[in-house]
């Protein structure tokens, strides 16, 4: 079967026939600059749930075949690339506006849009890596908007990540007598230590804790992940080659945010808060959040644990990950 084939099987297999579906892509201003958007679910009835992508410049649409039509049986699902990100990085520039708070707007932009088009008054956000920081911004300043708030792979404190992150690379290289590794992680000294938190030094860190699981559990990459892409019914070569664009702009501007990004004494939300936490995610390390979320005070708290996943719990465990927005996120949303 060539690839041709094969992304269109993906597509029939992901088009939503029934007449009372959803399936609509558009470009929508938000702060200034057209940003693509994707509205997909099986009844325009069920609530609302934007997903805020990671990344940063990673848009989740074009893998979310994987994972997401399960999720679209009871959740208008909404996907939107960030400013400068996926198809919305072909007007992105390098005196973009990146900060944090440009990014919120956007999306409080987004969800006013939304209220109009489908005549919602409140949305659930769920966050993935990156996106978290945006939605747990969105959760503390605009709960008015939210029927609740969802972490995935949540980001609590970017300094405290990357100390767990590089201990558990180190553990893992010194465990399975890697010396190749042990070298490379010692010749970045104290990590992160005073010295600059180049892409250089992240990247050696990351490679070796992503080897070890770190990224998507038992498995010394995600390959599946990334190459998923390429079969994407969503995206045409041409605009996959935007996210290799969209990266090269967001990430000078985007990484120092999430690098000092630190929320450990944001503890009182007038939102539901929910926690989906991959046992073995040392990509944005469990340990903090963990911590986190124990002491926090909100309306509603739940906390779910994927023992098979890390990083990238709705691809390493889809059927969970559907049971569990159904069963803790879903009556948030009826209520709302």
């Amino acid at each position: 079967m060539s690839e041709q084939t094969g992304r269109a099987v993906i597509a029939d297999l992901c088009r939503i026939p029934n007449p009372d579906a959803i399936d609509r892509t558009t470009f929508v201003e938000l702060g200034g600059v057209e940003q693509f958007v994707s509205i997909r679910g099986r009844s325009t009835a069920n609530p609302v749930l934007i997903v805020c992508h990671g990344g940063p410049a990673l848009p989740s649409l074009p893998s979310s075949w994987i994972w997401q039509r399960g999720v679209e049986e009871y959740f208008t699902v909404v996907n939107y690339d960030q400013r400068a990100s996926g198809r919305s990085a072909g007007s992105a520039t390098e005196r973009m506006d990146l900060r944090v708070d440009r990014y919120v707007d956007d999306l409080v932009e987004l969800i006013a849009w939304l209220q109009g088009e489908l005549g919602v008054r409140k949305v659930g956000v769920l966050g993935h890596s990156w996106g978290t920081i945006i939605g747990l911004t969105l959760a503390r300043r605009r709960p008015d908007l939210l029927w609740a708030y969802i972490g995935v792979g949540q980001v609590i404190s970017g300094p405290e990540n990357e100390v767990e992150s590089f201990g558990f690379a180190m553990r893992s290289a010194i465990a399975d007598q890697n010396e190749q590794a042990v070298a490379e992680l010692t010749a970045l000294g104290e990590y992160p230590g005073s010295e600059p938190l180049t892409p250089e030094r992240i990247v050696t860190c990351r490679r070796w804790a992503q080897h070890y699981g770190a990224l998507s559990a038992y498995r010394t990459d995600a390959a599946y992940f990334m190459e998923s892409q390429e079969l994407s019914p969503y995206y045409t070569d041409e605009e996959l080659e935007l996210i290799g664009v969209g990266q090269q702009v967001t990430m000078p501007g985007v990484l120092p945010a999430l690098l000092g990004f630190d929320a450990r004494d944001q503890l009182t939300f007038d939102v539901p808060m929910l926690q989906f936490l991959g046992r073995h995610d040392w990509t944005t390390p469990t340990p903090p959040v963990a911590r986190w979320i124990e002491q926090v005070e909100a309306p509603a708290k739940h906390v779910v644990w994927f023992e098979n996943s890390a990083h990238l719990c709705m691809h390493e465990e889809p059927g969970k990950f559907v049971v569990s927005l159904v069963s803790f996120a879903l009556p948030h949303a009826v209520e709302g």
